[in-house]
């Protein structure tokens, strides 16, 4: 489903958020990168999409507190 880039962070992101289920993460990770893509250089990808989501999911778990 990912790119290989991609797939590295969201690995990293399962482990940062264990208790957001899969598929909210991976819902905000490929809005996060459609986003992104063609905005920010390649090598500037994986760790902007990291911040991105992480930013977005303690948003959400805030929100919802």
């Amino acid at each position: 489903m990912f790119q290989p880039a991609t797939r590295d962070v969201a690995e990293c992101l399962r482990e940062e958020f264990a208790g957001v289920p899969r598929a909210v993460l991976e819902a905000e990770i490929g809005d996060a990168e459609r986003e992104l893509d063609g905005q920010v250089p390649a090598g500037s990808m994986a760790e902007l999409l990291h911040r991105l989501v992480a930013c977005r999911l303690r948003q959400r778990s805030q929100g919802s507190g």
